[in-house]
């Protein structure tokens, strides 16, 4: 069995090579719900890739925000893989808070916004009451358009050239009180930066399993995650589980405030 190259580090973004690198091995890590189903890296990776390519075919210009409402899920990772490898900025939006949801989305110019099937008519609401255009949803939602639609071939010679707009992707982050609503970009230097050290801390070999806490920052749990398939191990994305599940889908590394193997 091949194993992965050298391991080394993403250039530009966190999404670029992670498909080829990927594809350079017999390995086969997955991206997994907590219910079981297994989605296999290299088709997470492939996925991201086209639909960015859809995204930009409509529209996403490197440095947009393209928000993401989804529960803590592939899906949601998938969109947000998918935001970035297009060069968007992503803005993970908080449920349960649809007023700050619609500031936020407001005064950040955001005008897409990729949604879980579930959450399809939050996200409409959210629409009207911000400056939304386009609402792409997983599965099929009335007054959206099907996630899968991103993943239709262009015209021929129409394929974007997304490589110049990698650099100014990131993630966008926000809190909000009484008062006011905050928001920080995270952008490439600080993930990287970010993805450099995690990779030296937990060391992962393609033998480990990495869960998600969805109590870890959105910025944490992305770069946990690319950290994890970068290195060929795989990732379970989900709303939390026991550790007895979490054992039973294999889990050895366990993100949280401070990532930390377990078992």
């Amino acid at each position: 069995m091949r194993d992965l190259p050298a391991h080394g580090t993403p250039a530009g973004s966190l999404t670029e090579g992670l498909l080829e690198r990927l594809q350079s091995s017999a390995r086969t890590p997955a991206v997994t719900a907590a219910d079981g189903a297994r989605t296999p890296a290299i088709v997470f990776a492939a996925t991201a890739e086209r639909a960015a390519a859809g995204l930009v075919r409509r529209g996403v210009h490197p440095g947009d925000v393209v928000a993401v409402l989804a529960p803590p899920s592939p899906d949601r990772l998938l969109a947000v893989f998918t935001a970035l490898a297009a060069g968007a900025v992503v803005l993970p939006l908080v449920e349960g808070d649809p007023a700050t949801a619609a500031e936020v989305l407001t005064t950040t110019d955001t005008r897409m916004l990729l949604v879980s099937e579930a959450l399809a008519p939050d996200a409409l609401a959210l629409a009207d009451r911000s400056r939304v255009r386009q609402v792409v949803a997983f599965g099929q939602a009335p007054e959206t358009t099907p996630f899968d639609e991103l993943l239709l071939p262009g015209p021929e010679g129409a394929e974007p050239d997304r490589a110049a707009g990698e650099a100014g992707c990131g993630l966008l982050t926000y809190e909000a009180d009484a008062r006011s609503v905050r928001t920080a970009v995270h952008g490439q230097d600080e993930l990287l930066g970010r993805f450099r050290a995690l990779d030296a801390e937990l060391a992962l070999t393609p033998e480990d399993t990495v869960a998600l806490d969805a109590a870890m920052a959105e910025p944490e749990q992305v770069v946990l995650a690319a950290v994890a398939l970068w290195s060929g191990a795989s990732v379970v994305a989900s709303l939390g589980a026991p550790p007895s599940e979490l054992a039973a889908l294999g889990v050895t590394v366990q993100g949280s405030p401070a990532p930390a193997r377990i078992g």
